[in-house]
């Protein structure tokens, strides 16, 4: 299996598989965005995050991956000017049990690979001498939530049984991309409440496109590549990837929350690219966004928020 057709195979079943048990889920009567579900062997991982301008979210975030049993982060900051640094010293005030590792990334330039490489190296070198070295790296950005998404008991012992399999190297979570509007008629915008439970929100109703998020398990040399979607090792985790899905959670993914947020992440994005010195195939979607941010002005902003909207409102293949 270490050809690249052996390769390809093994991503395209994961994949198929992931998508194959969200659309079940999605539609079946145990479908339910939760924020009660607590993973108590999650306190020995640690979750890394790279934010830039992401007030309105991160605290929500961190507050929520603190509830699910996290309590180790590591936190890079990229030149936030928006009250994010606040917000992370206010959840290091409601959260007094977090161990909250946080810095300035002063680079502007958008090198997210290395960065977080540079990241995890460092956290897992932080922690050797602790009680309980870190067994598992997770990556989230700030819009990404690792969410119990079904009714059934003991939501979390799946998952901890995962995160106790000594075979088990890699946790693949996948995108369920999520926007802040009304579910059903009358639809209406909407905003984040004290959890994603007492968010009124859509999740798209299928699986429209398999993104991956990993976590990966300590000692075994491995390392994410850009966007933290997979290892760069990928034959060092067949037969030993576990798919999240398939436990009943989900990477919710809230990336277009407003036209001002938009415009914001969209600006951020390309300045970064425009700092560093890697090649124009390189976030093609932020080149090909600005552009057109450029020639329409605020109406290629709302148009990326209708689109992202009515993916998470209509399960037609051209909504």
């Amino acid at each position: 299996m270490n050809t690249y057709a052996g390769l390809v195979d093994f991503l395209s079943g994961l994949n198929d598989r992931a998508k194959r048990a969200f659309d079940t889920l999605r539609a079946g009567p145990c479908w339910q965005v939760r924020s009660d579900v607590t993973i108590p062997a999650l306190r020995h991982a640690a979750l890394l995050m790279l934010v830039k301008d992401e007030a309105d979210i991160l605290g929500l975030n961190l507050r929520h991956h603190y509830r699910l049993g996290f309590r180790r982060f590591f936190i890079l900051d990229n030149n936030s000017t928006d009250g994010t640094a606040q917000e992370i010293e206010l959840f290091r005030k409601d959260a007094p049990q977090a161990d909250v590792f946080y810095a300035q990334d002063y680079q502007q330039a958008y090198y997210q690979a290395a960065k977080m490489q540079a990241l995890q190296q460092f956290a897992e070198t932080y922690l050797r001498h602790d009680a309980n070295p870190p067994d598992w790296i997770f990556f989230v950005d700030a819009d990404e939530f690792i969410t119990c998404c079904h009714t059934g008991p003991n939501a979390g012992e799946k998952f901890a049984r995962m995160l106790a399999d000594p075979e088990a190297r890699l946790l693949a979570f996948h995108w369920a991309q999520a926007a802040l509007v009304t579910s059903t008629p009358p639809y209406r915008l909407t905003a984040f409440g004290s959890s994603l439970t007492e968010t009124d929100c859509a999740v798209w109703p299928v699986m429209r496109q398999e993104v991956t998020k990993v976590a990966l398990r300590t000692g075994y040399g491995l390392t994410t590549g850009q966007g933290n979607h997979f290892v760069e090792q990928v034959d060092a985790v067949q037969g030993h990837t576990r798919l999240m899905v398939e436990a009943g959670f989900c990477m919710l993914h809230f990336p277009q929350r407003s036209m001002a947020q938009i415009e914001r992440k969209l600006l951020n994005g390309i300045r970064a690219l425009q700092a560093s010195t890697l090649p124009p195939e390189m976030g093609k979607h932020w080149r090909e966004q600005y552009d057109r941010y450029q020639r329409e002005g605020s109406s290629a902003l709302r148009v990326l928020l209708t689109q992202h909207l009515a993916l998470c409102l209509t399960a037609d293949k051209e909504p």
